[in-house]
């Protein structure tokens, strides 16, 4: 699916899963053959090589405190910052509420590898701060995709249905922003983690 595109939108203000073997041929019985002996199969060997333990799971708060900084200081932090930044850059494609059409750009190129990138850290070693930005990510990419599958073909204009499409795909988009704000908001609380500058004043 292209990630860049123009189009003309409508605005729309409100939200539109084998047998044994046969008998003997008559005539003399051949010779009996020797019944073959079953030879069992080699019993495994009871001292196979222990799997790699795996690491352990955070469990205390401090350890739980030292992993999440772990993430954030070795990629995670400058991961979610590009994110919140493309997720800004992104919204530049959405036609304001007072425009019954605007010719808008869809771009979200650079989201779709801010959203590669912070998978690559996968989870964040803190339940309550993993579920936010699991669903940031998730709405957010899930969002764009609605947003550009309501991108007319071989024309401009949005239908009114391709409107109400867009629209709802913003929407879940919001919902992405939402979470994406509550993780920043929780590692600042919770672990002191924070960027060094706001990167919603960016956006």
């Amino acid at each position: 699916m292209p990630l860049l595109l123009t189009v003309v939108t409508a605005v729309l203000l409100t939200a539109c899963a084998g047998a044994e073997s046969g008998p003997a041929s008559g005539g003399a019985t051949p010779p009996a053959r020797p019944t073959p002996t079953a030879t069992s199969s080699p019993t495994p060997s009871s001292t196979r090589p222990s799997s790699p333990t795996a690491s352990p799971t955070p469990s205390t708060a401090a350890e739980i405190t030292e992993a999440v900084t772990q993430w954030y200081e070795y990629g995670g932090g400058t991961a979610m910052v590009s994110l919140i930044e493309e997720a800004e850059k992104a919204q530049s494609g959405r036609a304001g509420e007072e425009e019954e059409f605007a010719l808008v750009i869809l771009d979200f190129s650079g989201l779709d590898e801010a959203l590669d990138t912070a998978r690559l850290f996968g989870s964040i070693p803190d339940p309550k701060t993993q579920k936010t930005w699991s669903a940031a990510i998730e709405r957010l990419d899930e969002g764009a995709r609605e947003v550009l599958a309501s991108a007319p073909e071989g024309r401009t204009f949005q239908s009114p249905a391709e409107a109400g499409q867009a629209l709802r795909g913003w929407n879940t988009f919001d919902e992405g922003l939402k979470n994406l704000k509550k993780t920043v908001a929780r590692l600042d609380r919770a672990f002191g983690l924070k960027p060094p500058s706001d990167p919603w004043e960016k956006g």
